[in-house]
């Protein structure tokens, strides 16, 4: 049996790499012959810098950035060389996990560390820079990104908004006078799976927010300056993106970056076909299944992340695609309708959440040898 591994990370319990070493151990253990081929993959969100150095020389560049509130923190993004390319997490300056839970508000969080590193690799004469966008803890339509670059967002007075989600409803101009005229020169691209278009109830606000700390009345909100936005970023540029799929990504900062910095939307799997080499390899070897894991399988996952671009790349090689998951919630049915061979959960039905992320390994391989020796 010849097996593909395409695994996500589960969060706060296995990286993708544990993932693959505790499944292949879970396979020797079934006493099914076997060979696999992991490919590190990304879906533009936490981590997407470690796939960027797993296939490409870079080197680190540290920056004295911002978190999403505006506090100051070290991060850091990749340059390469070879292509002068930055590749550029949006996750390491404006994601959720730098906050503890009591502070996540996206009406009171920003992008604006992350325009911070965009800025510096500007300013280095970098041409290419790659943004991998995810794990946001913001709703600001990428107004952050684009106040660190020179934009001002302004209210009906012609007073200078602060660059967060509160402010989006009160924009009514922009002025552009301090951007750099170098910034014309870099071409820009967001690396991401998600489909949803910036505003509406399959938009950045009612999909996401709530999960980065928003009440139903902020969610409400939200959804309602990224209208605005929209409005103003059209009528100022003439230009009209909001129902492009994939604007609502990050909170709405794909949006940003598109109408304001002309970039070009990449799919994560796209993305990791060509960095990986793996169209190459699919097209000179066969595999007997594709094997892919996500820490939860739920219905958002239909619309985002890698789990979407695994089925597709099964459909496409005409593989079939097995997922393996800590916590399954969604029917089989419904994950078989739109591609998926078969699924798995590992968790133990009889332990708390605790003792399943901490002995998520030793599951995996348990429940993988278990469903490999009777299938």
């Amino acid at each position: 049996m010849k097996l593909l591994l395409i695994p996500d990370k589960f969060d706060g319990s296995l990286t993708s790499e544990s993932f693959a070493n505790a499944f292949n151990d879970g396979m020797k253990k079934s006493g099914v012959p076997f060979t696999s081929r992991y490919i590190k993959a990304t879906d533009g969100g936490e981590g997407f810098l470690k796939v960027i150095s797993h296939y490409k020389p870079c080197i680190s560049v540290e920056v004295i950035s911002e978190n999403p509130l505006r506090e100051p923190i070290r991060s850091y993004y990749l340059y390469n060389k070879e292509d002068n390319s930055a590749y550029i997490e949006l996750a390491n300056a404006s994601g959720l996990d730098l906050l503890p839970y009591e502070e996540r508000n996206p009406m009171l969080t920003t992008t604006f560390g992350t325009g911070i590193e965009i800025k510096d690799a500007v300013e280095k004469g970098i041409e290419h820079i790659y943004i991998g966008l995810g794990a946001s803890a913001t709703n600001d339509g990428g107004i952050g990104i684009a106040s660190a670059l020179g934009y001002d967002f302004l209210n009906a007075n012609g007073v200078v908004l602060p660059p967060v989600g509160s402010s989006l409803q009160l924009i009514r101009s922009i002025d552009d006078s301090r951007v750099p005229d170098k910034l014309k020169q870099v071409k820009f691209y967001t690396v991401h799976d998600v489909i949803n278009p910036l505003f509406g109830k399959n938009g950045a606000a009612y999909v996401y927010a709530k999960y980065k700390g928003a009440t139903d009345d902020a969610i409400a909100e939200l959804n309602n300056g990224l209208i605005r936005l929209n409005r103003v970023v059209s009528d100022r540029y003439k230009v009209n993106y909001n129902e492009v799929p994939g604007t609502g990504a990050a909170g709405g900062a794909a949006f940003g970056l598109k109408a304001l910095l002309n970039a070009e939307f990449l799919g994560a799997m796209d993305f990791i076909l060509k960095l990986s080499g793996l169209k190459e390899i699919l097209q000179k070897e066969s595999f007997d299944y594709i094997i892919t894991g996500e820490g939860k399988i739920d219905e958002q996952n239909l619309n985002s992340k890698l789990l979407q671009g695994v089925i597709g790349l099964g459909k496409e090689y005409e593989i079939p695609v097995i997922a393996i998951c800590g916590a399954l919630e969604i029917s089989k049915d419904d994950l078989k309708k739109v591609g998926v061979f078969d699924v798995f959960d590992i968790k133990d039905e009889h332990k708390d959440l605790e003792y399943n992320m901490k002995h998520a390994a030793l599951l995996l391989t348990t429940k993988t040898a278990e469903y490999f020796s009777k299938n």
